[in-house]
């Protein structure tokens, strides 16, 4: 059962690595002794390991999951902006922070827009009706949209 845990933790490292489903398939059927055949199954029955494997059940545990990725990868760019000494080092580490702090406020940010998403949805199911605001002057709206 270790074995297929790991096969399956370095199938996820590989796919995250960027090589395609045929490089990943022949690598581990080499590494582990395994057929070909194994590792693709691992990639069609994916849906039901790979939660399991990560911990990804709980969508919050995810999203905090990600968060801490995110904070890890600036975390470095900040050491790599004080530490280096060539200045587009620096300025690339410096875009890495901003990219990653963007993310995590995305991040953080999506659990609400999901919510509200949802009760929108369940508004217009229940035939409520809301409208949108776009001008002060809905009546030109109104009478362009008719005019005949």
């Amino acid at each position: 059962m270790l074995e297929v845990v790991n096969r399956r933790l370095e199938l996820l490292k590989l796919e995250g690595l960027g090589l395609s489903q045929v490089e990943i398939v022949k690598q581990l059927s080499q590494k582990r002794a395994c057929s070909e055949r194994i590792i693709y199954n691992d990639f069609e029955c994916r849906q039901t390991w790979q939660p399991l494997l990560q911990g990804a059940i709980n969508p919050n545990d995810v999203l905090l999951k990600v968060i801490n990725r995110y904070e890890a990868i600036y975390r470095q760019a900040s050491r790599r902006v004080f530490s280096s000494t060539n200045e587009l080092a620096q300025l690339a580490a410096l875009n890495i922070m901003l990219k990653a702090n963007t993310l995590m406020f995305q991040t953080a940010a999506l659990p609400k827009l999901i919510t509200r998403l949802k009760a929108l949805e369940d508004k217009t199911k229940s035939g409520i009706a809301f409208t949108i605001t776009i001008t002060k002057k809905p009546q030109r709206i109104l009478s362009y949209l008719f005019k005949k």
